[in-house]
C-alpha cells in the first residue's frame, strides 16, 4: 500500500499551520465586527477546516514517530484537495475582508430615533447623502417653530423641498421623514404629520453609511 513521504507530511502540516493563524485573524475580525458580508464565509471555512485538521495533525504526529508511521498516500491525497481548496478561498476572503476594512474607514454614523428606521434604511443615494450631511453638521433649515416640541430643522432630500428629513440640529439625531413641503401655511393634517416626526422620543439606532448603503448597526 503507497504511503506518503515525512517531506508530504509535513508539507501538508506547515500549510495546515499557516491556514489556522489566517482563519484565527479571520474569526477574530468575525467576532469584532457582526454582520459583515464575509462573516457566513469565514464561519464556513473554520467549519471545514476544523473537520480536516485533527486528521492532518495525527499524520505529522505518526511520522514524527520512531519508527515512523506514514499514512496512505491516499488518505493524504484527500486532505490535500481539500486544504489547498480552504486555502484558496481563505486568501480570496482575506482579500474581501482588507476591502470591507477599507470601506468601513469611509463609514459615517448617526444616531436616529428608532420609528424612524423604515423610513431611513432604504436603498437611495439621495437618503444616503442627506443622512451624511446631518452626520457632518449641516444644520438645513430651521423650523417653523411648533409648541411643545423641540427645536428641528430639515433638509432637503435630492434637493427636492417635497421630501424632507426632520432632525434635532444640536444633537443631530435624526427624526424621520416629511413627504410635503414644510411651511407655515401647511394644512392641520400636514401639520399634525410635522408635530409627530419632530416629536418623536424614545429608544435610539444607530444608521451606519458606507460604500453598501444605509444599514443599521
Amino acid at each position: 500500500m503507497p504511503t506518503a513521504s515525512k517531506e508530504m507530511i509535513s508539507k501538508l502540516d506547515a500549510d495546515a499551520s499557516a491556514a489556522d493563524t489566517a482563519l484565527t485573524k479571520l474569526k477574530k475580525y468575525a467576532d469584532d465586527f457582526k454582520d459583515r458580508p464575509s462573516q457566513p464565509i469565514i464561519d464556513k471555512l473554520l467549519k471545514q477546516f476544523a473537520a480536516i485538521q485533527p486528521q492532518i495533525i495525527k499524520f505529522k504526529r505518526d511520522a514524527d514517530r520512531s519508527p515512523a508511521i506514514l499514512c496512505d498516500e491516499g488518505d493524504y491525497k484527500k486532505r490535500r484537495k481539500e486544504l489547498t481548496k480552504l486555502i484558496q478561498i481563505i486568501d480570496k476572503t482575506k482579500k474581501a475582508v482588507a476591502k470591507e476594512i477599507a470601506s468601513a474607514k469611509k463609514e459615517i454614523t448617526v444616531k436616529a430615533v428608532s420609528a424612524s428606521e423604515s423610513e431611513l434604511v432604504i436603498s437611495d443615494k439621495k437618503m444616503e447623502q442627506a443622512l451624511k450631511a446631518v452626520a457632518r453638521g449641516d444644520r438645513g433649515r430651521a423650523g417653523p417653530k411648533e409648541a411643545g416640541i423641540k427645536e428641528y430643522n430639515h433638509i432637503h432630500i435630492g434637493g427636492n423641498a417635497r421630501f424632507n428629513l426632520l432632525f434635532q440640529p444640536q444633537t443631530k439625531l435624526v427624526l424621520g421623514t416629511i413627504g410635503f413641503h414644510i411651511e407655515s401655511t401647511n394644512s392641520k393634517q400636514q401639520k399634525d404629520r410635522v408635530k409627530k416626526v419632530a416629536g418623536r422620543t424614545g429608544s435610539k439606532i444607530t444608521l451606519v453609511i458606507g460604500d453598501d448603503g444605509i444599514r443599521k448597526q
